[in-house]
């Protein structure tokens, strides 16, 4: 009898343990399920964006104020030259500078857009950068032919001689109109452009920063700000011509032996091919190209008037300005 109260005693104990071991639900002890949310990163950390198409501004140290539009419609005879030269189409930047209340000569060589995802977007000077490489080119050994010369387009169309001098005048001479355009003194203002190889630009922006030289920084620009207006220089007005002076007395006439070292009209005419060779050699551009060569197209013609007018660099041919 008393083994069986034990027996009994025992499984009631183990009952009662498993019933106490059991969880409940309102008890202090009972297991809970932590439920957490993570904030979006996305929605919290995006950077602010703007949208490019409108003007963007900032000063410098030194007291200059930039202004930039991007995207900007490029110089007509620009995009004309442009397509002459079957070069892809480039995207342009318009940089004001008004320099006014600066201390310090300012140029501008640099401006860099940066989309959402951090890619950057680079302009750079129109002449140096880009003109400067869109030829056309001219070389010895046409069509790898050693000895023949000739103009050719950066996808290696091959020019007429007339077509290629043509062409190369216009290049040169707007590479150097719009060298230094995004220049300007102290109280000056100015306008220039820059461009990009990209066409694809972004809608909304992060930023933008310009890069002016003589600043080791970029400096970064904000939403708004006017074009700074600028005006063409004037006219200057021609005065008439005065009268030839009288000789006071008769000139001295020389020699069928004696000529003029710059005298060319009995000189033997040059091909294009042989005044380039004797520029290359040290003759002076007016000698090999206009006395001593007939030139054949506008441009050429165009060169030679500006050296006798004093624009162009009789040595160098390079346009001096005026």
């Amino acid at each position: 009898m008393y083994r069986i109260n034990a027996l009994a005693a025992l499984a009631l104990a183990t009952t009662l343990s498993l019933v106490g071991c059991s969880s409940d639900p309102t008890s202090d002890d009972a297991p809970t399920t932590v439920s957490s949310t993570v904030p979006s990163a996305t929605a919290e950390n995006a950077p602010e964006t703007y949208e490019l198409g409108q003007s963007f501004t900032a000063t410098t140290s030194y007291g200059a104020t930039l202004t930039v539009e991007i995207p900007a419609a490029g110089p007509p005879e620009i995009e004309q030259l442009r397509t002459d030269l079957k070069i892809d189409p480039v995207s342009y930047a318009k940089v004001g500078i008004d320099n006014r209340q600066g201390t310090e000569d300012v140029s501008v060589y640099l401006v860099t857009v940066y989309d959402k995802d951090g890619t950057a977007y680079e302009f750079q000077d129109l002449s140096v950068y880009h003109v400067a490489d869109w030829g056309p080119n001219y070389t010895d050994a046409l069509g790898g032919v050693e000895g023949q010369y000739g103009y050719t387009l950066a996808d290696g169309t091959i020019l007429e001689e007339d077509v290629g001098d043509d062409l190369s005048g216009k290049s040169t001479d707007l590479h150097n109109q719009y060298l230094n355009g995004t220049n300007a003194s102290k109280l000056e203002v100015s306008t220039g452009w820059l461009a990009s190889t990209t066409t694809e630009l972004p809608e909304r922006i992060t930023g933008i920063t310009i890069q002016p030289n003589g600043l080791s920084e970029e400096v970064a620009m904000e939403p708004g700000g006017t074009m700074p207006s600028v005006k063409a220089p004037p006219v200057p007005t021609a005065s008439p011509p005065a009268p030839p002076a009288l000789p006071t007395s008769s000139p001295s006439q020389p020699t069928p032996t004696e000529k003029s070292a710059t005298d060319t009209s009995s000189a033997e005419k040059f091909t294009y091919e042989e005044a380039l060779a004797a520029l290359n050699n040290g003759m002076p551009y007016y000698e090999a190209f206009c006395l001593r060569y007939e030139p054949s197209t506008d441009a050429g013609r165009s060169q030679c008037e500006g050296i006798e007018a004093g624009t162009v660099d009789p040595i160098t041919g390079e346009y001096l300005g005026g």
